[in-house]
């Protein structure tokens, strides 16, 4: 296949593991080293970003608090009732004085969370409640083109 062959054709990459930076984008960046349509981009976090705040966090009152902005301001799977009462609050700080229970309380905030909701999805660009760019809402629709009605 030529070079002009190759300049007809869409490509999509899609990566979601740590590496991307690292690893992936420094591979795709050397095979198309001569491709100036190359356009590197990340999906917008939501649910994912709190998910990452869990996993670093180092204390059970970090915890605690990542709870609290969780019931006020993430998507919790459809089970899961958003208030904190006291007693879940008691249960929750004493599952952490157990044998590994800063592990267990982050399991159990994890499980909270809507998995499908990890990143913004492109149905809910509009939604003020994600603060998206208007540079980002121009790239989905020149992406996207007719699918996307911003």
């Amino acid at each position: 296949m030529n070079k002009e062959d190759s300049g007809k054709r869409n490509f999509v990459l899609i990566e979601q593991l740590d590496y991307i930076q690292s690893v992936t984008y420094e591979r795709v960046k050397k095979v198309i080293k001569n491709d100036t349509n190359f356009i590197y981009c990340e999906l917008l976090k939501y649910n994912e970003s709190f998910m990452e705040r869990i996993q670093t966090a180092q204390s059970s009152d970090e915890l605690l608090k990542i709870w609290q902005d969780m019931a006020e301001d993430s998507f919790l799977n459809w089970y899961v009732n958003s208030e904190m009462p006291a007693e879940s609050v008691n249960d929750f700080e004493s599952l952490g004085q157990g044998e590994h229970g800063l592990e267990k309380q982050k399991r159990l905030l994890a499980e909270l969370l809507d998995k499908n909701q990890l990143y913004v999805n492109l149905s809910e660009i509009e939604d003020a409640q994600f603060k998206v760019s208007e540079e980002d809402k121009a790239l989905n629709q020149a992406f996207y083109g007719g699918a996307y009605n911003g």
